[in-house]
């Protein structure tokens, strides 16, 4: 579906944190029969940050603090109507990560506060419906996390799954722009098999090369859904972020699009694959180095176990 407006979803401020324990490639060499070397030509991972007696719900609070401090719009705590949170690692079945943290920031008791569980795709869906929450008039002010915590899935016994992932949060605060400009597609191709992590069992399962082929399959489909349904160009576009799932998945989708490399900001070397938390954890960096400016026109795109996928157009 699309969705736009003279009135519609931007993002004016943002943050990011990640685990408190950064892991090398070289220190899963005493784990796993791998190298450096190995880990960094399948997938551009050199880094990832593991979480050490620390929360999922003390990552996202991280996060969602540091968009507060970080946003343009003096929207503070108080005036936060809504708190979605993406994640498929959540502290416990329930409460929700979302509800945990609204208590430490100090929103207002009749606040919406949420999870959701998009996976790698999470964090798209979350943008979405903000948007449509914000559209409905009794919404003015949104914060939208991904937050995981995916290092207490991991099983530590599958070089080819558990060297990608790692712990993080990015949030982003959302509020509504008159003449601006929102738009999202999204969908689920069902298969429980490729992708998956069981509930109560250690261990995330995969299989690599469909994993891959869905990606280059799907990246191509939902960027070009966007601009052709909006009557846009890539050069429309300033920045595009995709899930940072594989760097070679990243290089090879933008090759078949045309999207020129400066167009596309990547940081999965340092982070790996972060799930719901690796779009937002982008922005949150590009927004402390002052990339992401306003007026600018940034597409998200994710994808991730459901099949999922999902992307965002959205005018700053």
């Amino acid at each position: 579906m699309i969705t736009e407006r003279k009135a519609a979803l931007t993002i004016v401020g943002a943050g990011y944190t990640c685990g408190n324990k950064k892991v090398s490639n070289d220190d899963l060499t005493s784990i796993f029969d791998t190298s450096d070397e190995w880990i960094r030509s399948k997938s551009g991972i050199k880094s990832r940050y593991y979480c050490s007696d620390i929360s999922n719900s003390d990552i996202a609070y991280d996060a969602c603090n540091k968009a507060l401090k970080n946003n343009n719009h003096n929207i503070r705590a108080e005036d936060i109507d809504a708190l979605i949170v993406a994640t498929f690692t959540p502290d416990y079945a329930t409460p929700t990560v979302a509800n945990e943290v609204a208590s430490r920031l100090g929103l207002r008791e009749n606040v919406l506060s949420i999870d959701i569980n998009g996976a790698c795709s999470g964090f798209v869906y979350g943008i979405i419906m903000a948007d449509g929450l914000l559209a409905s008039g009794n919404f003015k002010n949104i914060l939208v996390c991904g937050s995981e915590k995916i290092s207490s899935s991991l099983s530590m016994r599958d070089r080819s799954v558990d060297v990608l992932f790692g712990d993080g949060a990015g949030a982003v605060v959302c509020t509504s722009k008159e003449e601006g400009f929102f738009a999202s597609y999204q969908g689920v191709t069902f298969d429980k098999d490729v992708l998956f992590c069981e509930r109560d069992k250690v261990g995330i399962k995969m299989q690599g090369q469909e994993v891959y082929r869905f990606a280059l399959n799907k990246i191509p489909e939902v960027v070009n859904h966007l601009i052709d349904a909006n009557d846009l160009e890539l050069e429309d576009i300033d920045w595009f972020i995709f899930h940072q799932a594989n760097e070679r998945i990243i290089s090879k989708a933008s090759d078949r699009l045309s999207i020129p490399k400066e167009k596309v900001y990547v940081n999965i070397h340092e982070f790996g694959n972060t799930s719901a938390a690796s779009i937002p954890i982008v922005i949150g960096e590009m927004w402390e180095k002052n990339l992401l400016k306003e007026g600018m026109t940034i597409m998200l795109v994710g994808f991730g176990s459901g099949l999922t996928f999902g992307g965002s157009i959205v005018k700053l």
